[in-house]
């Protein structure tokens, strides 16, 4: 079971609850006014494995804390951050907000994000009045099987269960950390032959009804579902859980994160992210990312790089090549309908 910070612990929100998954979803971005466009966390969570909270989760909380000093005829239209240190979850994050600018089309604001006085993480977030444009483009969405006839990730693994007959506590805790996320997912497989390719697509939604909510809470929300996911996009082509892997992970740590939105979009309706990554090197992966509709409508876009580090499992056969691809999203297309 994912861990939290004391203050969330007397929660009884349950996202099994229909009714009470809107609520989930507003306590996970939840910010108590503490001061001047000063903002604390009320809830974290640091998934079982990871060396502090959930990074999608102080992007989302951040951007929250950004919009709450604008006026409502701004959305946001970009949001750059930056990860500092890891966030510990026994202790609530301070965000503190300074308007950098304020114009009549577009304003700016700095978020700072502290723990114990310590500087943890900041971003830069770009407001924008909406305007209308007759200069549009955007790359066409790949045909992929609609999030109906895919199997969610606690069915994949109930099902794995079973037909493995374990009782791994992995597997418990993964399903119930994924009962607990305010966002639901479907993951598009690759065909076999073409899993070692950089790409991922996956739809996602927030669970529950956000009718009521106002636009920045669903570009909080989609900045927190952004994160998941992505990174690992660059570290496909070595297939690290395979039998015949060549090397063991050893660190995956995000060191920015970059959603950009160009849209109006509802997060608590299907949204496609198809993700790919250009480049692993240096100790380093980066990740990019398009959002689209089920219509089709790119509504964000991401990027992502972060420390990927590994350990050759035999040192005598690394000769430290590097694998190339081409641009390969169009061959999602008429991927089997299934996890």
């Amino acid at each position: 079971m994912s861990k939290r910070a004391p203050a969330a612990a007397a929660s009884t929100v349950s996202s099994d609850d229909d009714d009470n998954t809107a609520a989930f979803y507003e306590r996970t971005l939840e910010l108590e006014e503490v001061g001047p466009d000063t903002y604390l966390s009320v809830d974290l969570w640091r998934p079982k494995g990871n060396r502090g909270v959930f990074g999608g989760q102080v992007i989302g909380q951040a951007l929250a804390a950004a919009s709450k000093t604008v006026g409502g005829g701004f959305r946001c239209n970009s949001f750059h951050c930056y990860f500092l240190a890891p966030g510990k979850n026994t202790e609530m994050i301070a965000y503190e907000v300074r308007r950098v600018r304020q114009g009549s089309s577009y304003c700016s604001r700095l978020v700072i994000a502290k723990q114990s006085g310590r500087v943890i993480f900041m971003a830069m977030a770009s407001f924008q009045s909406p305007e209308a444009s007759v200069l549009r483009h955007q790359y066409a969405m790949p045909k992929v099987p609609p999030p109906e006839s895919l199997i969610s990730p606690e069915e994949h693994l109930r099902l794995k269960k079973q037909q493995n007959n374990t009782t791994k506590d992995i597997d418990v805790d993964r399903m119930a950390e994924h009962d607990v996320l305010p966002v639901e997912t479907r993951h598009i497989s690759m065909p076999k032959d073409q899993r070692g390719l950089p790409v991922k697509a996956v739809w996602l939604r927030a669970k529950g009804d956000m009718s009521e909510l106002g636009h920045s809470h669903h570009q909080s929300m989609l900045a927190y579902a952004s994160d998941f996911a992505l990174l690992s996009t660059s570290l496909r082509p070595f297939q690290l859980d395979s039998p015949g892997a060549k090397h063991r992970l050893s660190m995956l740590v995000s060191l920015d994160h970059t959603i950009w939105f160009h849209e109006p979009f509802r997060a608590d309706e299907w949204l496609l992210y198809v993700m790919e990554s250009p480049r692993t090197a240096s100790g380093r992966g980066l990740a990019v990312g398009r959002i689209y509709t089920r219509e089709g409508v790119l509504v964000a876009s991401t990027a992502q790089e972060g420390v990927a580090r590994s350990v050759a499992l035999d040192p005598a056969t690394d000769n430290g090549e590097t694998l190339e691809f081409s641009s390969h999203i169009s061959r999602l297309i008429d991927a089997p309908a299934k996890l």
